[in-house]
């Protein structure tokens, strides 16, 4: 018994190390792109509602610092109608976190 409660604990620990090191290799790889027209700019929250163009369905991004801006300066720049692209991740609290974004 004691052997198989040892081979048990070296299992686990090299799944638990394996799960470790790969995490950080693949936390890059779950970017969205996505493209539509801004419907609303809340600058103070840091958030943008856009408009898919094909399925019409609204979501909102988040636009913090590490956002990379492309056509334009800051949040405060949109405007309604605007059209946009660019990607973002879901963080572990289901928001869309956005990578970049770029004014059409």
């Amino acid at each position: 018994m004691r052997i198989h409660l040892r081979y048990l604990k070296w299992v686990l620990l090299i799944l638990v190390l394996w799960a470790l090191v790969c995490a950080p290799a693949t936390a890059g790889d779950d970017a969205v792109k996505f493209s539509g027209k801004v419907k609303k700019v809340l600058t103070q929250k840091g958030k943008v509602a856009v408009q898919d163009p094909t399925t019409k369905k609204r979501f909102s991004i988040v636009v913090d610092g590490k956002t990379k801006f492309e056509g334009f300066g800051k949040i405060g720049e949109l405007k309604k109608g605007d059209a946009v692209s660019g990607s973002y991740s879901v963080n572990e609290s289901g928001a869309y976190m956005t990578l970049d974004l770029k004014k059409e």
